[in-house]
């Protein structure tokens, strides 16, 4: 909660989106990654992206939840991702891909 206030989050929890693969499910969906470089305990973070926060309605925290999630589901299913965008809260329907393609 403490880092989620000082990066200016919208939320105490979640996932940061940091890199968009072109082409990729996450593209098609809208999703943005960070733009801004910054540091956290001297290592290199981006800013600015959108803070994944729950998928199908359970809350995402880390990527062990991401992954127990994601776990249920397989290419073709598609999926209703809750993230902040800034201060604005949206649901994206996300139509997954294979494994090999990255978030």
């Amino acid at each position: 909660p403490e880092l989620a206030e000082q990066m200016g989050l919208a939320a105490d929890h979640g996932l940061l989106v940091v890199q968009v693969i072109p082409g990729s499910a996450a593209e098609r969906a809208g999703l943005r990654a960070g733009t801004e470089r910054a540091y956290l305990a001297n290592i290199p973070i981006m800013l600015g992206g959108d803070l994944i926060v729950a998928i199908n309605n359970e809350k995402i925290s880390d990527q062990q939840d991401l992954a127990q999630v994601m776990n249920n589901h397989r290419a073709g299913d598609t999926v209703r991702v809750t993230i902040y965008r800034g201060k604005q809260k949206m649901d994206l329907n996300v139509t997954l891909g294979e494994a090999r393609e990255q978030v």
